[in-house]
């Protein structure tokens, strides 16, 4: 009996410490959760006052960009609209780098400005590029439609997160409820999409309108987009799939009926 007793005890000791020990963990975890939710509120209150920033006019200053540059392609000015590319490349590469070191560079405006500039950029200079004849019409519908398909999804996701429906609710995606990160694929497409773009332009400069290299480069880039598409896709069904059948705000009207 001694023996069993011996025994028994460091089993006793051990769970009530293990128990003991799951409690102090659950209370530095809580507290650890209401410190960052605190203190992401404050950064999002700090956030939405900070407007006036430097990304946020490199941001302004590639949306202005954009019709130059697609002017500069239909009027024959491949140079200059190379080298106006080039520099709206630049202020896209800069605001981001600028946004991630410096958090009181950060906005909610140039959350939304900053991809705007960008689809704008890509839009206006495929578009002027396929009006010249220097990329492929195919090549256009890849880009482009990749973009629309990925606007309508993320819509469709956000419709079905609203509490109450609204049309500010419905295009703000920086309130954290939708975010789909980029893969390799779409970082992978994303380069690309530049590369190719930036080749049609320099094509008519160097005479590579016929090259076959150009031609393979255009391709693949196709492929890439077509494979990017496809897997966002996959990814936009599993996040529809884990959210209820019908937004909230559909639900809580028809209790109410």
């Amino acid at each position: 009996m001694v023996t069993g007793y011996k025994l028994q005890r460091p089993v006793c000791f051990l769970l009530r410490t293990t128990d003991y020990r799951s409690k102090l963990k659950f209370r530095y975890e809580q507290r650890y959760l209401n410190c960052r939710h605190a203190s992401s509120d404050s950064n999002n209150d700090k956030v939405k006052d900070n407007i006036y920033t430097v990304p946020n006019a490199l941001s302004l200053s590639r949306i202005v960009m954009s019709p130059f540059v697609a002017y500069s392609v239909v009027s024959g000015q491949h140079s200059i609209a190379l080298a106006l590319f080039g520099v709206a490349g630049v202020t896209d590469f800069l605001d981001g780098q600028i946004a991630r070191r410096y958090p009181s560079q950060r906005s909610l405006l140039g959350s939304v400005i900053d991809p705007i500039g960008d689809k704008m950029l890509m839009g206006l200079t495929t578009a002027s590029l396929w009006y010249t004849g220097l990329m492929p019409s195919w090549l256009l519908c890849i880009i482009l439609g990749r973009d629309v398909i990925l606007l309508s999804g993320g819509l469709a996701v956000k419709y079905k997160s609203l509490d109450k429906f609204s049309l500010t609710g419905l295009f703000n995606f920086t309130d954290g409820t939708f975010e789909v990160k980029p893969g390799w694929h779409g970082k992978v497409n994303m380069c690309l999409q530049l590369g190719a773009v930036i080749s049609c332009l320099a094509s008519p400069i160097w005479s590579l309108q016929d090259s076959p290299y150009l031609h393979g480069y255009l391709v693949m880039t196709g492929i890439m987009g077509v494979y990017s598409l496809v897997q966002y896709i996959l990814t936009y069904k599993k996040v529809i799939g884990k959210i209820h059948s019908k937004p909230q705000w559909m639900e809580q009207s028809n209790k109410k009926s």
